[in-house]
């Protein structure tokens, strides 16, 4: 499977690559969860309240993307119970795919 940063830097990534990694965002509710994070950075707890997904849902889910290098962490904060929270934010700003029976476009920015 290739990451959003080779997607992104190639030009020749096949039909069947280019699907696998749009079915791995558009899977079981992820990409709510980047729509959730493409404004704001926002803590597990944050994105659990807004889009109502069972927490370990959204933890694996969130290790899925980051691998993808679709989310990354943006900021790490301890609050005052000396919790440690840490806030992701999506790499992706608009995805694009243009599927006809020839080819599989995608365009991300």
């Amino acid at each position: 499977m290739y990451s959003l940063t080779e997607i992104k830097n190639s030009w020749n990534i096949d039909k069947s690559n280019t699907i696998s990694f749009l079915n791995s965002i558009l899977e079981n509710d992820t990409y709510k969860i980047i729509l959730s994070v493409i404004e704001h950075s926002k803590t597990v707890y944050q994105i659990h309240e807004e889009i109502s997904l069972p927490l370990s849902s959204i933890y694996k889910r969130i290790k899925k993307l980051e691998d993808l290098g679709v989310i990354s962490i943006d900021k790490i904060t301890i609050n005052a119970k000396g919790r440690k929270l840490i806030f992701y934010k999506s790499k992706i700003k608009n995805l694009t795919f243009n599927l006809n029976e020839k080819d599989v476009n995608l365009f991300i920015t």
